[in-house]
């Protein structure tokens, strides 16, 4: 489908987190993924997908574009995986200056970077010299902001307007505090980062409000979102402290979720009064449940840390060789510290929450292996967010358009 207002092209688009942020501005855009499970998941949603590899594409063969949007994949230099990427920024930089100056010197780079996908945080850059579109938005996690900050210069002396910074997701309405990076720019006039709608979540003092943000609305609770009432506690299975703490830590459905990343599909639901929240069944799940019936003291003298209802979700992930909570125990510990919790495993957490926890209808179409959906949805702007960064990136283009239609 043509966007009649002009091509609007969505590097890396995955499984379509910036498009369903399109889509609430009545707006479509070309999106370019390797993946074809994400891809497939894209088009079953109603969005175009060019199955390709954006570093090996003419930019020139899609001109002319409007908007560029794009989210490098993360890997390189996300604080879940080894960062090699921050090793690498200094080549990143370089190649960025370079093809800013006309010399395409990628292939030299890369040769020498020590993850393979650092350098591909310079093809929005790519992109957009070779396109100049009206504006551009970018999205990455908080170690990219760096480079966005490089790379809002470099389009400063092109001619655009840009400015980058650090949003988190529970200030825009997603019960969820994931931090992003974000660049803006337009060639039509100043843009700004989205003011925050929402409260900001602190996990520390949950319920103080800072003095600005007495005007907005309270941040979005995980069992809020969800539709649950049940007092329920969600785990994590993330390694802490060297995997002594091989449970996990845990966030009551009160508060937003932690951010949702790969191993979200390994998040597991206990009840705190013996029954699931909503109404769920456990025969429809294949688990079983068991209710956390010790007090809070007791769990943290085991350290599993409690987070208290009134808290944002975590971080959903997607990595399927993240295994259930207390699966290891490490044995420099000594006998009886940090010993797993015994008994039944609970409810997993499934796409449908996941989907919704990270800001996407619920009947989103997911498609592959259930540890493929919670990759996707873990890799996926938040479209919520996605759409009030578009909004403020498209706001000088379309103000001047309207002015030139007068």
């Amino acid at each position: 489908m043509v966007d009649p207002h002009g091509r609007i092209i969505d590097l890396f688009a995955g499984a379509g987190g910036w498009e369903e942020g399109l889509l609430q501005l009545g707006r479509r855009a070309v999106g370019i993924e390797l993946d074809e499970l994400a891809s497939a998941t894209a088009r079953e949603a109603g969005h175009e997908r060019l199955v390709a590899d954006v570093a090996t594409l003419d930019p020139r063969t899609l001109a002319p574009v409007e908007g560029l949007i794009a989210s490098p994949p993360c890997q390189a230099y996300s604080t879940a995986g080894k960062g090699l990427g921050r090793a690498d920024k200094p080549r990143v930089i370089a190649c960025a200056h370079e093809l800013a100056a006309g010399e395409d010197s990628r292939a030299d780079h890369a040769a020498r970077c020590r993850d393979s996908r650092s350098l591909l945080t310079v093809e929005p850059l790519r992109w957009a010299l070779a396109l100049r579109p009206r504006w551009i938005a970018l999205e990455q996690v908080p170690g990219v902001l760096e480079l966005w900050s490089e790379f809002a210069q470099l389009l400063a002396v092109g001619g655009y307007h840009a400015t980058a910074g650090i949003l988190s997701a529970e200030r825009y309405g997603v019960p969820q505090t994931r931090r992003r990076a974000f660049l803006i720019a337009s060639l039509d006039g100043q843009v700004q980062l989205p003011e925050p709608t929402h409260r900001a979540y602190n996990p520390r003092r949950p319920g103080e409000v800072a003095e600005e943000d007495h005007d907005r609305q309270p941040w979005v609770s995980m069992g809020e979102a969800l539709g649950w009432t049940t007092q329920a506690v969600t785990f994590t299975n993330s390694q802490t402290n060297n995997g002594r703490r091989p449970r996990g830590l845990s966030r009551s459905l009160a508060a937003p979720a932690r951010t949702l990343d790969t191993s979200a599909g390994a998040w597991t639901i206990h009840p705190t009064d013996g029954e699931l929240p909503g109404g769920m069944d456990t025969r429809q799940t294949g688990s079983r449940v068991r209710s956390l019936d010790r007090p809070a003291q007791t769990l943290r003298s085991a350290c599993m840390p409690v987070w208290v209802r009134e808290r944002p979700a975590t971080t959903v992930l997607g990595d399927p060789r993240i295994q259930p909570p207390g699966h290891k125990h490490n044995a420099s510990d000594p006998p009886g510290r940090y010993q797993p919790r015994r008994g039944p495993e609970a409810i997993r957490v499934t796409t449908v929450q996941a989907s919704v926890l990270q800001g996407f209808r619920p009947d989103y179409p997911w498609q592959g292996s259930r540890s493929a959906q919670f990759r996707q949805i873990g890799n996926a702007v938040c479209p919520p967010l996605a759409a009030l960064v578009l909004a403020e990136a498209m706001r000088p283009t379309l103000a001047k358009a309207a002015g030139d239609a007068r």
